[in-house]
Order: structure tokens, then C-alpha cells, then sequence
């Protein structure tokens, strides 16, 4: 308003300040801290009229509180149930004696909100921080120049400085005052004050190892393994020789007992049997198909332990990709952010519509709820990997990156076949090797030809049945301990058949042979149910071997389009930004449409969401190729990887 006169003003938005600080924190009456000499410079109608419209919009009852040089007076005015505090420029109170301020506040749990960016370092909850530069200075400056040589008037240029604004949020305070951020803030605003080093972070190797030390899928199959082996157990016991003793007490009627037929009133005998199988073609079959069952479930625990671990693999490269797409996500709300201010710029001085800044809103919206999205993309990963280890990770963790520079990398990508494939040629000797490797190392081929060893025998014992005999030994006495009663001894009767000596032991040994003759062709059915399950396992197995072909062939291939991707994602990648950039400071200039910038914006943004996930889908790759090969070479011991190695070559030598 001074004729030939104006300036720059860097000023705060309260109400827009104030309704952030609502987002972090659902306040009821906030007490709003001013220099007390600066409030002599405000009209108190006006101060007034301010203070009830905000209370009125954020439905909160706000109050004025002037800070002079004593503090402890500042604190004893608070109102009484005050719940929040915010802090505008206090210009005439040194840094200690605002940081002693706002500890005070947070010893009474009060959550606190600046303006000032510098306050978060001294334990400020929230803040508007202002990211203004010394170009934002110069681009106002030269808007004004250009208005004064088109004849502006000084007096009536707009002296605000359009500033850029991000909500940051001390995590650090937050605990200390017990406030839980909302998922919106947590997730969109910019957090200081985490104990970074306070979290526990996991490589690759140690997550391997918890998986295979904590995986409960792991530990049942295990499990299984031990019951197959009492099943063996079980099963021998039938060929074994059988004891059995017996103690007998009883009583018959007078009629019936008499000495001359060894049957007394009263008796207490003891008994031993002994069985011996001396040849059972059906006990000899369980045991050897216990045996092959038994080999079979070892090879599915492997195939378990190496499913586990590729599971436990893949999420932890999923960690990694949401990790990572949680900060480009940022990157781009950044960027949107940014590119709205430009549209605000642009409508101000009137060469860009309205309809620009509808955009760039609408824009920021849709780049806000993707950051959400992969916030909790990223905890439902890290939540799916700490499953995989049975729960043992710390509520809050980390996990290391792989970088190309990194040694889990290198390690990979310097392996055999990437030595070796360096042609289409090359390529199709390394796939049909592993599908050899895959058709006969496989945990899965290998525990289904076990299966199939076991459904042969099977239909052996079957066919053996309709006319192999079960040949036993059985041996057994008895011993009457004591007699009572009627025929306990030697009478009149007895003596007159020559009995003179009642006998109290006895004993029998024979040898058994019995062969079924007729069961209602239940024999028969056995033969035909083996024969339909020796089909269907056969049919499994080449449907197996077609799985693994397909696998191994489909991951080499994948295999090679992740390694050639990272270099050219990459350069696309940087190409992107450069021209995301570039377009941006012609829309800046006028010189673009809103329609370009936001086409070059997410070209930039897939890109470089490709070439950060290029890293991780190579190693997947590769780590999926050697799951259907059916093992890790990284998790090999130096022999068998040698020995694993030289077979490719002898292989590749003996092809050519």
C-alpha cells in the first residue's frame, strides 16, 4: 500500500498449519503461543475475529497465550484441559529457552506443532516445514521486475511468497508423549527422530537360516520323517518272534471235576506261547514298502525345505521391492507436490486456467493414496515373512538391500551359467542339461519314484498272495500252580485208570501253513486297484517330467530377460528423468501443457519403478530356476557344487 514501495513476505498459513496438526493429532482446545510484543501489533478485534473463525472450522476452542521472557508464567497460563500447543515465531526468546519450553509441554504429554522447521530438533511434535530456496527468492523477484516494466503499480504487487510445504512429524516425540499417528500421516509425511539403529536388520542368509531353524511346514515334515521310520519299526515287528505270558484262575462245577481227567474245582495255571513267522509274503511286502515310503518322505521333507525356502526367498525380495517402491512413491508425491505449487504460480500470474490446479490436485490425491497403498503393501510383506520364520522377527525390522555391488549379487551373476550362455546355442545346452538335472535330482521326481517302487511291490505282494502259503512256528506250555476242590487229587476213580500222579505241566510246538482259498475275490480287486495306481503314477511322472522341462526352459529364458533388464531399465530410467525434468521447466516456462508434464511424470515413475525392481527379479529368477532344478547352488557345499559344475561341462563337452 506505500506508493513506489514493495517487498518480499515469507509468511505462515495458521489455518492451514492448524488443520495438519488436526490430521496428527485430534485436539480439543489448542493454546496458540505468540511473542507477547507482537501481539501488542495486532488489532485485538482482528486477533479476535481470527481466533473464532479458526475455532469454528477445525470445531476446536483455540486461545492466544503471549510468551515473554518468563516461562514459568507461559506455563501456568495454559487454560485448563489445553490438549495441544502451537508455536509461531518467538522472536525475542532464545533457543534454550524455547526448547525448555517445549520439553515442559512434553513432560505433560501435550502434544506441540511449529511453523518453524527448526523446532522438530528440539522435540517438536509436528511442523509445516518450508522447503523454500534462494530460487524460490529470485523467481518472486523476477516476477516483480517484469510487473514493474510492464508499468505495475509498487504499491499493489503481491508480496507473499508461494511456499513449499511438506508435514513432518517427530517419531521420537511421539513416543515419548504416548501419541499414536494416524495411518494417513504415518504413511504420507516426512518422519524424524526413528531409531534407526535401535532396529534389527536381517540379510538374506540369516533370514534363510531362521526359516530353516523356525519354519513350522519344516518341522511337521521332519515329523513326518520320524513317523515313517516307527512305521518301518512297526512293520518289522511282525517277522519278529512273539513271548506271551498269561496267568489263568478257575472254577468249575463239582459234576465236571474230577482227578481222573486232570480237571480240578479250583486251579491258578500260568501259560508262556512263543510265535515265530517263519514266512509271510504280505509281512515281507509291508516292510520293503514301509521302506520305499519311508525314502519317499525324506524326499518330499527336502522338496519342503526347498519350497520353504524359496517362499521364504521370495518374500524376502518382496520386503525389498515395497521397500523400494515406498520411496519412489514418495519421490513422487515430491514431485507432484512441486508441480502443483507451479500450477499455483502459473494461475496467480495468469497463464495457466484454473483447471490446472484441479488437476494437479486431483494428481496429488491419487500420488498420496499410492503411498499409502505401498506402505501397507510393504507391511503385508513384512508381516508374510516373519510368518515364514514362525513369528521369531521383532515386531519392528529391517532388511538388508541387494545393490549390484553387493557380494549375494556378484555371486550370482558370476555363476555358471552366465559364464556359459552367450549364445542361443549355449543356451539350449544349458537348458537341456538342467532338465536332466531336474528330471533326476529333483526332491519331488525323485520321493514319486520312490512312490512308484512301493506301488510295484505292492502289486507284487498282490499277485504273490493267490498262491504263496504263511508258513509260522508256534511253541506252548502251561504250568498249574495250584488245584482245590473236587479232583485237586488222586481218588479212587483216578487210581482205577492207573493214574497215580496228577501232571501239572503240559506243552505243545507245531508249525503252521495256511493259504486263503476263497476270500470273495478280494485278491483279485488288490491286483486291479495296484494296477490303476502304478497308471496313475506313471501318468504323474510324465506329467512331472513336462512340469520340469517347462520350468527349467521357462526360467532360463526368464533368466536371461532379467539379466538384460537391468541394464537397459537403467538407462531408460535415467532417460525418463532427465526428460521428466526437462518438461518440467517448460510448463514452468509455459511451454508445455499440464497433459505433458503429467505423460513425462509417469513415464519416469514406471520406469524407475522397473529399474529398481530389476535387481530383485533377476535374483527371483534365478532363484526359481534352481528351485525346479531342485537346489540352491549358494546353499551347496564346495564339493557338490564342484562336482554339479563339471557335470555341465562334461556335458557341453560332449555335445559338441
Amino acid at each position: 500500500g506505500k506508493d513506489n514501495f514493495t517487498y518480499i513476505w515469507q509468511t505462515r498459513n495458521l489455518e492451514k498449519e492448524l488443520k495438519a496438526f488436526n490430521k496428527l493429532y485430534d485436539f480439543r482446545k489448542v493454546s496458540v503461543f505468540v511473542d507477547e510484543k507482537a501481539v501488542s501489533t495486532v488489532s485485538a478485534q482482528k486477533g479476535k475475529n481470527l481466533i473464532d473463525s479458526l475455532s469454528m472450522k477445525l470445531n476446536a476452542e483455540l486461545s492466544i497465550i503471549p510468551v515473554g521472557a518468563n516461562l514459568e508464567e507461559v506455563v501456568n497460563q495454559l487454560p485448563l484441559e489445553t490438549d495441544a500447543t502451537y508455536f509461531t515465531v518467538l522472536l525475542n526468546q532464545s533457543d534454550i529457552q524455547i526448547k525448555q519450553l517445549i520439553n515442559q509441554l512434553n513432560a505433560r504429554k501435550i502434544p506441540t506443532f511449529s511453523g518453524n522447521a527448526r523446532l522438530l530438533d528440539y522435540g517438536v511434535l509436528g511442523s509445516m516445514a518450508n522447503e523454500n530456496d534462494l530460487q524460490q527468492v529470485i523467481r518472486k523477484l523476477s516476477i516483480m521486475v517484469d510487473g514493474i516494466t510492464s508499468d505495475a503499480d509498487l504499491s499493489s504487487l503481491s508480496v507473499t511468497l508461494d511456499s513449499k510445504e511438506n508435514l513432518y512429524v517427530n517419531v521420537a516425540t511421539a513416543g515419548k508423549i504416548g501419541v499414536s499417528i494416524p495411518f494417513e500421516v504415518l504413511f504420507t509425511a516426512t518422519l524424524i527422530g526413528t531409531d534407526e539403529s535401535g532396529v534389527k536388520s536381517y540379510t538374506f542368509e540369516e533370514i534363510a537360516d531362521k526359516s530353516l531353524e523356525a519354519n513350522l511346514n519344516i518341522q511337521i515334515s521332519y515329523q513326518d520323517v520320524e513317523r515313517s521310520k516307527i512305521r518301518v519299526k512297526t512293520a518289522k515287528a511282525s517277522v519278529l518272534p512273539s513271548i506271551e505270558s498269561g496267568l489263568t484262575a478257575t472254577q468249575i462245577n463239582e459234576e465236571r471235576a474230577s482227578a481222573a481227567f486232570n480237571s480240578p474245582e479250583k486251579s491258578l495255571t500260568a501259560g508262556l506261547t512263543f510265535t515265530q513267522l517263519i514266512y509271510s509274503e504280505q509281512a515281507i511286502a509291508t516292510i520293503k514298502i514301509a521302506r520305499y515310503l519311508e525314502k519317499a518322505q525324506e524326499f518330499n521333507t527336502e522338496a519342503e525345505v526347498l519350497k520353504v525356502l524359496f517362499d521364504t526367498y521370495k518374500a524376502y525380495l518382496n520386503v525389498l521391492s515395497a521397500k523400494t517402491n515406498v520411496l519412489i512413491q514418495r519421490d513422487n508425491l515430491f514431485s507432484t507436490r512441486k508441480n502443483k505449487e507451479l500450477a499455483d504460480i502459473r494461475v496467480k500470474i495468469g497463464t495457466s486456467y484454473k483447471s490446472d490446479r484441479f488437476r494437479w490436485e486431483s494428481e496429488l490425491a491419487l500420488a498420496s493414496q499410492s503411498v499409502i497403498e505401498a506402505q501397507t503393501t510393504l507391511l503385508t510383506a513384512k508381516l508374510q515373512l516373519n510368518t515364514l520364520v514362525a513369528n521369531t522377527l521383532e515386531s519392528e525390522f529391517d532388511v538388508d538391500d541387494i545393490s549390484i555391488e553387493g557380494d549375494l549379487f556378484n555371486a550370482i551373476n558370476k555363476g555358471v551359467y552366465t559364464d556359459i550362455v552367450k549364445s542361443p546355442e549355449s543356451l539350449r545346452l544349458v537348458s537341456d542339461f538342467l532338465v536332466i538335472e531336474s528330471q533326476t535330482h529333483n526332491p519331488n521326481k525323485q520321493a514319486l519314484l520312490e512312490n512308484i517302487n512301493a506301488a510295484n511291490r505292492q502289486f507284487m505282494q498282490s499277485k504273490r498272495l493267490l498262491y504263496v502259503p504263511t508258513v509260522a512256528l508256534q511253541a506252548q506250555t502251561s504250568q498249574i500252580l495250584a488245584r482245590d476242590g473236587v479232583g485237586s487229587t488222586v481218588d479212587a476213580s483216578a487210581m482205577a485208570l492207573g493214574i497215580t500222579e496228577l501232571q501239572d505241566n503240559s506243552w505243545l510246538a507245531g508249525i503252521s501253513l495256511s493259504i486263503p482259498i476263497f476270500d470273495g475275490f478280494s485278491r483279485k480287486a488288490a491286483i486291479q486297484q495296484s494296477k490303476i495306481s502304478l497308471a496313475q503314477l506313471d501318468n504323474s511322472q510324465t506329467l512331472l517330467d513336462q512340469n520340469l522341462e517347462l520350468g527349467v526352459r521357462a526360467g532360463v529364458l526368464s533368466l536371461l530377460r532379467t539379466s538384460t533388464n537391468i541394464r537397459y531399465s537403467k538407462v531408460a530410467s535415467q532417460s525418463a528423468q532427465e526428460n521428466f525434468e526437462l518438461v518440467q521447466e517448460y510448463y514452468k516456462q509455459g511451454q508445455v501443457s499440464i497433459t505433458q508434464l503429467i505423460d513425462a511424470q509417469q513415464t519416469a515413475l514406471q520406469a524407475r519403478l522397473v529399474s529398481a525392481f530389476s535387481i530383485y527379479d533377476y535374483i527371483q529368477a534365478h532363484l526359481q530356476l534352481e528351485f525346479n532344478v531342485g537346489a540352491f547352488t549358494m546353499l551347496m557345499p564346495e564339493d557338490q557344487l564342484l562336482d554339479f559344475n563339471n557335470r555341465l561341462l562334461q556335458y557341453i563337452n560332449n555335445q559338441n
